[in-house]
């Protein structure tokens, strides 16, 4: 039998709530053997939930804990850098939250730091583990609709102020609307063309007070030899009732609370992924699941398997500089109202 990966979970906010549900799904692959969270409330909450697990408000003592194996890092933007390096200078593996950085800098620093020790670098792109979004990448790799020539994707959602304090701060977040939603979108494009783009351009402006970054964005992408891809988001779709966090509805992301569709026009055909729960080939439904699939699990699987497999996980360190190169594009371009030589 595997002996099971030593993961210390560093966090316990919001975003947590999706992540200990997986690891306690895969308890035969993962022993849970600390958590490190400055909120000592939490902390203790939390911990009583699990058996034998330390706990640790200071980070650089879980960093020297030689018991851990693997840090999964749920933070705020700024610090994932920092944090991500400390761990991977230790000798630990790190599956960090997208977006990987707040800048293509900081990615490269983490990405030759993990090469540097032989550790695996995973970012949290959870918005690719679902099986038709699985299968749309199939779709396309096997040229069922051709040549893939153009992606649109729509983001249409409502928010009135945000689910996490440290969101207001442009400085902590690193945006808006792009590092949160748009970071998932960008690595599906880049992912799904399986090449860089050439050039970027962007327009991007913010139109509530409760937050200092984007919500409003538009993004046009060229790929070359006639590729492209097309981004509009907006965080100000409607003004349905929000709940106590300001989200309309749990999450942000429902399908019932907001509009997200992703077309790929090929040479041959057309692909339509509805949010990440439905894909339909030319109009016939190739794949559905349901809105509470565990993604966050199988995310979490891929980065065990790729430590036990000594192979670079999907979404990895790698992989995903790409996409921050795109994203530092992006406000680039905003910055300056030019196109963006990627």
């Amino acid at each position: 039998m595997l002996q099971k990966l030593r993961l210390a979970v560093v966090g316990l906010g919001r975003v947590s709530k999706s992540h200990l549900p997986a690891v306690r799904e895969l308890a035969e692959q993962i022993e849970l053997v600390a958590l490190i969270s400055r909120d000592e409330g939490k902390l203790r909450s939390e911990a009583e939930k699990w058996e034998g697990v330390k706990t640790y408000t200071s980070y650089d003592d879980a960093v020297n804990d030689p018991d851990i194996d693997a840090f999964l890092l749920l933070l705020p933007h700024d610090i994932h850098a920092e944090y991500s390096i400390k761990a991977l200078r230790a000798g630990k593996h790190v599956l960090v939250e997208k977006p990987m950085a707040m800048n293509v800098q900081e990615a490269e620093e983490m990405l030759e730091t993990a090469e540097a020790n032989n550790v695996t670098l995973m970012i949290g792109q959870s918005r690719r583990f679902y099986k038709p979004v699985m299968e749309s990448i199939r779709q396309v790799r096997e040229k069922a609709i051709g040549d893939l020539i153009n992606i649109n994707a729509l983001l249409l959602a409502h928010m009135d102020k945000p689910a996490a304090e440290w969101w207001k701060d442009e400085s902590k977040i690193g945006g808006f609307i792009i590092p949160l939603w748009g970071s998932h979108i960008l690595d599906y494009m880049l992912w799904a063309y399986g090449r860089a783009p050439l050039s970027v351009y962007a327009q991007g402006h913010s139109n509530n007070p409760n937050w200092t970054g984007e919500d409003e964005v538009a993004i046009s992408i060229n790929f070359g030899e006639g590729r492209m891809a097309n981004v509009w988001m907006s965080f100000n779709a409607g003004c349905r009732p929000t709940d106590e966090v300001g989200l309309t509805g749990k999450r942000i992301w429902s399908t019932q609370n907001s509009i997200y569709d992703r077309y790929l026009i090929g040479s041959n055909g057309l692909l339509h992924l509805k949010d990440e729960y439905e894909l339909s080939l030319n109009g016939e439904k190739l794949e559905t699941c349901e809105t509470n699939f565990a993604n966050f699990t199988w995310q979490l699987e891929e980065f065990v398997g790729a430590i036990r497999e000594g192979r670079q996980p999907l979404a990895s360190g790698r992989e995903i500089i790409q996409v921050m190169k795109v994203i530092d594009g992006c406000f680039e371009s905003m910055r300056t109202g030019q196109v963006v030589q990627l």
